[in-house]
């Protein structure tokens, strides 16, 4: 018997309000920048590129008035966030930049 792996392991919750009514796009790329901070983006960044421990691709959902990232399981292994306490915030200068502080 062949059983699947479960690819996503989180949804984090973002309302709309964060992202200032900005849509965000089906997929956005993930940098784990370190033990403590995680950020979004829609394109690639170099700076993070050259700094992230790891990065990975996340799909995001709409549903009422929220964006619901799915965060893969490898991901939420290491923040451990089923455990963790975690604050979303995003960059005043591009609203589609999401910061996650673990």
């Amino acid at each position: 018997m062949i059983t699947m792996q479960k690819l996503v392991g989180y949804r984090i919750e973002v309302d709309e309000k964060v992202t200032q009514g900005m849509r965000l796009p089906e997929t956005m790329i993930l940098y784990a920048v370190d033990m403590e901070h995680m950020v979004l983006t829609v394109k690639p960044n170099k700076t993070l590129e050259e700094k992230a421990i790891t990065k990975a691709e996340v799909r995001v959902v709409e549903e009422k008035n929220k964006h619901v990232i799915l965060i893969p399981m490898k991901i939420c292994n290491f923040y451990r966030l089923d455990e963790s306490d975690y604050t979303v915030m995003v960059s005043d200068k591009d609203p589609t930049t999401i910061i996650i502080a673990i």
